[in-house]
């Protein structure tokens, strides 16, 4: 019995001192802390708001349209950022671009950064332009051309690469929708060099 009254006598006590101590050691703080300076507010941003509109950016756009020739184009771009002064363009980063064609025919590309231009109808790509095709082509350039209201693919200038048969190096290329029943128009101009390389 002497341990429960000693026990109870000490839970008694901690009832008192532990909420005193509490009081003193929040009063201690209040006492000792930092009086707020209302002149010493934190600082607003100084915010350019003509330099924001004119900076701003669309993140992750995507365009999609339906080409005359029945094919499908897909164009999506880590950002762009609109180009007032060239009318209704933007400029983009990081493409990712898909060309489907009425019969199931597909191309892939990418680039690092391109232009759009709906208005004119036109897409650029720009800077280590990749290109894949479903027939088995895989071709770089520096820019690549297209359309979007027809299935039509442009390499103003060089483009190199691998074909289901070789290596290809060209001075231009021109890619259009296939015909009925038969592969893309796939046209190569301007010193076509050509490694041929046999199936085995």
């Amino acid at each position: 019995m002497e341990y429960d009254n000693s026990h109870s006598q000490l839970v008694g006590w901690a009832k008192i001192v532990l909420p005193l101590s509490a009081l003193v050691l929040l009063s201690t703080l209040f006492l000792f802390s930092n009086r707020i300076d209302p002149s010493a507010a934190i600082p607003y941003a100084q915010v350019d708001v003509e330099k924001l509109a004119r900076e701003s950016a669309l993140t992750r756009p995507e365009f999609s349209s339906v080409t005359q020739d029945g094919g499908t184009l897909t164009v999506t771009a880590e950002q762009a950022r609109p180009e007032p002064e060239n009318g209704a363009g933007a400029s983009a980063q990081q493409l990712i671009a898909k060309l489907t064609a009425k019969d199931g025919l597909v191309t892939d590309l990418s680039a690092k950064q391109g232009r759009f231009n709906t208005a004119a109808g036109e897409i650029t790509l720009q800077g280590s332009v990749a290109m894949q095709t479903s027939q088995g082509y895989h071709m770089t350039s520096d820019l690549i051309e297209m359309q979007t209201d027809r299935s039509k693919i442009v390499s103003p200038g060089p483009i190199q690469g691998d074909a289901p048969f070789g290596s290809l190096e060209a001075g231009s290329m021109t890619m259009t929708a296939p015909k009925p029943g038969g592969d893309d128009d796939l046209v190569f101009n301007k010193g076509v060099k050509l490694i041929y390389q046999p199936k085995q």
